[in-house]
């Protein structure tokens, strides 16, 4: 897969429609940077674990989960400029308990891959890459049959899917360095890259 090209595509995406890819920024930094704020400060003056932040914590974990296909299904609608609303990208049509229950699934089979070995459990994460993206799709398909999809899809490009996202480590840093300023970029350009990906695999 020609990287170059697909960066390309994805920059010129992010200038045509800057706003909703702004968004779905906004809100990745905020949930990330909570997540964040949550794992170093899960203990008190005593060492017991704060419940107000694990709970906390947990319920930023669910609305990840609950955002994942919905942000897809956006990030595909712009990049196939099928774009019309954010409404109607994120929410109209959209099978709540089968997506969530599809990621939630997801994160359990990687957790429990990885328990194993770590490597073990990075190769498969990128054998369930596509997940989100065949369910934004595809209202009709079941979970099982997405994650074995995904699995069938991904078959001889999990290492450049690696490569992919390890090509982004520069701009990861300098989001860091910025406090976040650069990632209301950096996250619009990533996602689009990928979704551009999965277009032109799965077409």
């Amino acid at each position: 897969m020609n990287h170059a090209n697909l960066k390309q595509q994805a920059k010129a995406d992010i200038r045509e429609n800057y706003s909703p890819w702004l968004l779905f920024a906004v809100v990745t930094i905020i949930l990330s940077s909570y997540q964040f704020v949550s794992q170093t400060n899960q203990t008190d003056v005593y060492g017991y674990v704060s419940r107000n932040i694990h709970l906390q914590a947990r319920l930023f974990d669910l609305i990840q989960l609950i955002l994942v296909v919905p942000f897809t299904r956006l990030a595909i609608h712009l990049t196939t400029n099928t774009y019309s609303s954010m409404k109607d990208s994120m929410f109209k049509n959209q099978l709540w308990l089968r997506d969530i229950g599809a990621m939630l699934l997801v994160s359990i089979y990687t957790f429990l891959w990885t328990l194993l070995f770590i490597i073990p459990g990075i190769v498969m994460s990128y054998a369930y890459y596509f997940v989100p993206y065949i369910l934004a799709e595809d209202n009709n398909i079941s979970i099982s049959e997405a994650i074995l999809l995904s699995r069938k899809m991904t078959e001889g490009y999990k290492f450049d899917l690696f490569i992919l996202d390890f090509s982004f480590i520069l701009w990861n840093l300098a989001s860091l360095l910025t406090f976040g300023l650069v990632a209301l970029y950096v996250i619009p350009y990533k996602k689009a890259t990928r979704a551009h990906y999965y277009l032109k695999l799965s077409r």
